[in-house]
């Protein structure tokens, strides 16, 4: 791969991820536009992986308080830390992790079919899931903000976001608008909804930077030449990623999520003209 195919990667990768608009739809479309090399052949695996682990570092920056909590409460729960003497576990932080970890359950099965998830790249399947992506963020930002907190949320609306996630791996679907869409349906609240579409964004790139890293070591092909197109993309998504959180927050907050649902549907409109030549 290109040094300069895995810095449009890392780009797009690091904002797309972190925005409702589907990195799976636009790396179909940046393959036909600018006939980029395959993320999911030889040194494609590679680059794949170190795109993850921007993300990852974006959203550590950005919600750097809320994961030290969580992870300390998570070691906590499960013994790997011992309790220090006058600290105390906190039990709403704790109800949030067992909660999560029904919706990580569907999201990371979500992992058996992400390959053939990726060999779907006729333009015209890509655009219409892009069209729905917008419908369902549309439909999101036409419901009321609810009130649901980490003490209200209930299990079924964890397990709801879990299950739109898993179908989120579809490219043109983005896992962060199902789940801000489904929050938004089940009645969280804007600032919970955002925490915990994050923190399961989260643990789903750690699954997936393995998942990815396994799949290079079995499949892929890596050379010394892939490492400096690696670190690049882990940069650029890395940055790009931040941003894309600022950007995410600043229209959350004045309630201008609707700007997603016009840009997916732009790209649906892209995406089928590309589709209308190509045939």
């Amino acid at each position: 791969m290109k040094i300069w195919e895995a810095i449009i990667y890392g780009i797009f990768g690091g904002a797309a991820e972190l925005l409702p608009i589907s990195f799976g739809g636009h790396s179909v479309v940046l393959r036909e536009i600018f006939n980029l090399s395959s993320l999911t052949q030889g040194g494609g695996y590679y680059v794949r992986a170190a795109i993850e682990l921007g993300v990852m570092a974006a959203m550590l920056l950005s919600f750097s308080a809320e994961t030290i909590s969580f992870g300390r409460e998570l070691l906590l729960t499960t013994g790997l830390r011992h309790r220090r003497r006058g600290e105390r576990t906190n039990p709403v932080l704790r109800r949030s992790i067992f909660l999560g970890v029904f919706a990580l359950v569907p999201m990371l099965c979500s992992l058996f079919f992400t390959a053939a998830a990726e060999r779907i790249t006729r333009l015209l399947i890509v655009a219409l899931l892009f069209a729905l992506n917008g419908l369902l963020i549309f439909l999101c930002c036409r419901r009321r903000v609810g009130k649901k907190n980490e003490k209200t949320v209930l299990l079924s609306d964890t397990l709801l976001i879990g299950f739109a996630r898993m179908l989120s791996v579809f490219p043109g679907l983005s896992s962060v608008g199902s789940s801000m869409a489904v929050a938004r349906a089940r009645g969280l609240s804007q600032r919970y909804a955002l925490r915990l579409t994050y923190l399961l964004t989260l643990c789903y790139e750690a699954a997936a930077f393995l998942f990815y890293l396994i799949r290079a070591f079995c499949f892929g092909s890596f050379t010394a030449g892939i490492l400096l197109p690696m670190l690049l993309a882990m940069l650029f998504s890395g940055v790009a990623g931040y941003f894309a959180i600022q950007y995410f927050r600043y229209l959350l907050n004045r309630d201008k999520l609707q700007v997603f649902s016009y840009y997916c549907w732009d790209a649906a409109v892209i995406t089928l003209i590309l589709s209308l030549i190509n045939s």
